[in-house]
This record gives C-alpha cells, sequence and structure tokens, in this order.
C-alpha cells in the first residue's frame, strides 16, 4: 500500500508541461485526445458504412480486408508516434516531414493533406444526408434532401469548431460514444440471431474472397475506413502533456479500432446471413438498417441516430485537424497569415475555421450534386487513402532519417528502420494489388486526381519560389516548445474541464 501511495504521490508532483503557443495550451487531457482520435476514426460509421462496398469486393473475405488492414495501420501508428514524441506541432505531417526530409517535400505532403482532413466533413456529411434521405422515404414517405442536411449539420459542425477544443471534446466524447454502443450491439446481435449460414468462422478464410484485386480494394477501402488515427496530432499544442499523451492516443485508438471492425463486420454478416451475401450486395437501402428492422422492428431508427452521432463527431473531429494544420502552415508562412489570426476568448483560428466551414458546403454541395453524394463517399475514400498512402510512405523515410541524423544516439533498428520499412511496403503492395487489373469507375479515377493535385503543388512551390517566396521553408519544422503549467493554470484549467 505505501508503494502505491508513493507511485500516486509522485506522479501528482510531476509537472504537467504544455505548449507555449497562442492556441488553448492544455485544453485536452488524454481521454480528450484519445476520443478526437477515435471519433475522427468514427468506429460506427466506418463499421455500418463501409461493410456494404467492401462486402461488394471481398465476398465472403470482408472481415479479412480489415483484418490485413488491422497490422498495416497499427506500423503505421508506430511509425507516427515516434515523430509525436518529438516533435508536437499544430502543423501535424507538415511539420514532421519538413523536420525530417525537407521543407518542399512536407509542403507537398500538406498539399495531399489537403484532400484528406479538409473534405472529410463534406462528403460524409453529404453521403449521410442521402442515406437518412433514403431512409426516411422508404420508412414514412417523407423527403429530407440530403443538400438541406449537409447545410444544417455543416453549420454546426462549424459553430462547435469555431468555439473551441473543449466544446468539441464534449460533443465527441457524447456523440461518438453513443454511436460505438449502438455500432456494436447491432454487430453482436447477430452472434444470437444468425441469419442462412449460422455463425461461421468462413469469412476469415482468405480463400473465399472474390478475387485477388478485389481483396486489395477491400483493404484500400479498410485502410480508409481506420483513418483518424493520425488526427491527433495537430493538436498536440492544444493537450496537456502532449510528448506523452499524443502516442499514447494513438495506439490505444488504433487497438479500439482494430478491435470494433474486425468483430463487428463478422457479426454483421453473420446476422445477415453468410449464405446470402449478394443479397447484402445489392441491397438498395443500407443493409444495416435492414437489419436492424429484422432485430428491432420500429427500433431500427437509433441506428440512424448511431450514424448521426458518429458522423457529426467525426466532422468536429475532422474540422479541429484541419483548421489547426491551416494555422500551423500559415504561422510559418507557407500558408497567407491572415489564417493564423486566433480568436482572442476562444483560442481558435478563426479565419482557418471559416475557409473550413465555406469548403464544406462547396465541396459537399458541388461534387455532390456533380456525382452524387453516394458515388461521393466512395470516391472520396479512395482518393484521400491513396493520397494517405504517399503521405505514410514519406513520413515513415523521416523517421528513418530523423532518428539516423538527428537523434542517432536514440536509433533503434526496429522501430526506426523496420518498422518504417514494413509500413511503407505494406501500403504499396496493397495499393499496387487494388490498381491490377484497373478498376471500374469512379474508383478508377482516384489514383488520376491524386496525381493531378500532386502536380498542381509541385506548381506552387515552383511558383512560391520563381517569387521569391522561400522564407517560410526555414521555419516549417519547427516545433513548439514546452513548459511546465503552474499552479494557478492548473487550477483555472481543471475547473473549465
Amino acid at each position: 500500500m505505501k508503494v502505491i501511495e508513493s507511485m500516486k504521490r509522485s506522479r501528482a508532483e510531476q509537472p504537467v508541461m504544455v505548449a507555449q503557443t497562442e492556441l488553448r495550451a492544455g485544453a485536452l487531457r488524454l481521454p480528450g485526445l484519445l476520443m478526437q482520435c477515435l471519433t475522427h476514426m468514427a468506429p460506427a460509421a466506418a463499421l455500418l458504412f463501409t461493410i456494404q462496398f467492401t462486402t461488394s469486393q471481398a465476398g465472403l473475405a470482408a472481415p479479412v480486408a480489415y483484418l490485413i488492414a488491422f497490422p498495416i495501420v497499427l506500423v503505421l501508428g508506430v511509425c507516427l508516434m515516434q515523430l509525436a514524441r518529438c516533435l508536437p506541432s499544430a502543423g501535424g505531417y507538415y511539420t514532421y516531414i519538413s523536420r525530417s526530409v525537407n521543407p518542399q517535400v512536407g509542403f507537398l505532403a500538406a498539399w495531399l493533406y489537403f484532400l484528406y482532413d479538409p473534405v472529410v466533413a463534406a462528403f460524409i456529411l453529404a453521403y449521410l444526408g442521402s442515406v437518412i434521405e433514403h431512409a426516411l422515404k422508404a420508412g414514412y414517405g417523407v423527403i429530407f434532401p440530403w443538400w438541406a442536411f449537409l447545410l444544417a449539420a455543416g453549420s454546426l459542425v462549424g459553430w462547435v469548431t469555431y468555439r473551441g477544443v473543449r466544446v468539441s471534446a464534449k460533443s465527441m466524447v457524447v456523440l461518438g460514444v453513443a454511436g460505438v454502443t449502438i455500432a456494436l450491439v447491432l454487430s453482436l446481435w447477430g452472434f444470437f440471431m444468425p441469419g442462412p449460414g449460422g455463425i461461421s468462422f468462413s469469412p476469415f478464410n482468405p480463400a473465399r474472397a472474390t478475387s485477388r484485386n478485389g481483396l486489395g480494394l477491400a483493404v484500400i477501402f479498410s485502410i480508409f475506413a481506420f483513418n483518424g488515427w493520425e488526427c491527433g496530432a495537430p493538436l498536440a499544442e492544444e493537450s496537456e502533456n502532449p510528448r506523452q499523451n499524443l502516442p499514447r492516443a494513438i495506439l490505444i485508438s488504433i487497438l479500439v479500432m482494430g478491435v470494433c471492425l474486425v468483430f463487428g463486420s463478422w457479426g454483421l454478416l453473420v446476422g445477415w446471413g453468410t449464405e446470402k451475401l449478394p443479397d447484402l450486395i445489392n441491397s438498395a437501402e443500407n443493409p444495416t438498417f435492414v437489419l436492424a428492422r429484422r432485430y428491432w422492428g420500429g427500433g431500427w431508427v437509433i441506428v440512424l441516430l448511431a450514424l448521426l452521432n458518429s458522423i457529426i463527431a467525426t466532422s468536429i473531429a475532422a474540422n479541429n485537424a484541419a483548421t489547426r494544420v491551416w494555422f500551423g502552415m500559415a504561422r510559418s508562412g507557407s500558408l497567407p497569415r491572415v489564417l493564423a489570426k486566433v480568436h482572442p476568448r476562444f483560442k481558435t483560428p478563426t479565419n482557418a475555421v471559416w475557409l473550413q466551414i465555406v469548403l464544406t458546403f462547396v465541396v459537399g454541395l458541388g461534387l455532390g450534386w456533380l456525382i452524387g453524394p453516394d458515388q461521393l463517399f466512395v470516391f472520396m475514400g479512395t482518393v484521400l487513402t491513396f493520397a494517405l498512402i504517399l503521405i505514410f510512405s514519406t513520413a515513415n523515410l523521416g523517421v528513418f532519417l530523423y532518428y539516423f541524423r538527428q537523434r542517432r544516439e536514440e536509433f533503434n533498428i526496429l522501430l526506426h528502420a523496420v518498422f518504417p520499412l514494413v509500413g511503407t511496403l505494406a501500403v504499396l503492395v496493397v495499393a499496387y494489388t487494388s490498381l491490377t487489373p484497373w478498376p471500374a469507375p469512379p474508383v478508377a479515377y482516384a489514383p488520376w486526381v491524386v496525381a493531378i493535385w500532386l502536380v498542381l503543388g509541385i506548381l506552387v512551390l515552383i511558383a512560391m519560389r520563381l517569387t521569391g517566396h522561400k522564407g517560410w521553408a526555414t521555419t516549417a519544422g519547427n516545433a513548439v516548445e514546452e513548459r511546465a503549467e503552474t499552479e494557478e493554470e492548473a487550477e483555472q484549467r481543471s475547473a473549465l474541464l
């Protein structure tokens, strides 16, 4: 007992380290930072939204796709942890890669990142709006257009982001936990009420996949389902003890998500019936709604609420991450400095928030009307995954270079060489497998969109160089310094938290 009390006293006496930043330093403790990662990953939405597409590509082996994606993402997460524990910054990958590889490469990584968090809220809110529109029309004959939902939900998400990370964190906890609980209950219900085929382990047999190419595409989309574990990085400056808590949040979120997706997908397939998968693939209505009606009758609406909770929370998390990257880049000078303006009361990058709100509506409404919100979800999910493969691979190179050149005394052959190499090879092999043979549209266009966007980023860099705008490169890789929190600050923060 004395030893335990001594350990508790020792932990209590350790000073809380916070970043020296214009943002609200120390606003997030480990649970809040963990929820930022988990709600961005959106276990409920990832499971309920992707199971139909994953099954259409991998067939009965859909859980295998999630199972393959799990260790790949885990290795990538361990690599990111190596940079996160040394370089806390709102810039995230922009700062990490600028510092470890090259500022110009860091800018291009951030340029590719613009295909990720800045547009996540746009396409997932548009897609959820479409799901709600079809569900209300089929169930109650009520017509509520998807674009109206996008406008309403996008405004709510923008307001929460504007008010500050504390409001965001509390919202994410409530919405995220509710969504995950309902989704897992629905998934596990299948083991108690299995469909035709009963409880079977055949979904874990890779040989039951429809094709190697189909399984590859399913893994690519499963990596997209995992995305979000890295979004805690841009909130490092607003976290307490960021060098310790951010790596922990990354690791825990990946482990939780892996368990949810692997076992949740298995439960959904068993519940639907492993002998009736063509009906799941071809279902005009989201198959999870069909399952919920079978199990709970009119109570199926709670699954719709789970999706609503999960998507709103994800959108908040994505907006938090995107606006902090805008802020970090503007602070270094690679984006207009007006985006680095911070609200005096809420301590949020206000102009970056307004830019993010406008972008959500422009992308969501524009592409939603152009190709349809359903196709937009699959298309953008594939686009951002290919973009992230390039970002992850470059960051993995950065891990090796940073520790080999700048922290040689800490260099670990497993963590700083083997893991980065294995993670990079894994995502590249999966990407190659998913593209041979070349997939059908709209997925077929995704690699071209990423390639064209990357070329545009290179042209922007050339233009910046030709116009003499080069000073930003000297500060792009700067991380923030930390300081011990004073007792007065700790009391004030505890009262607010």
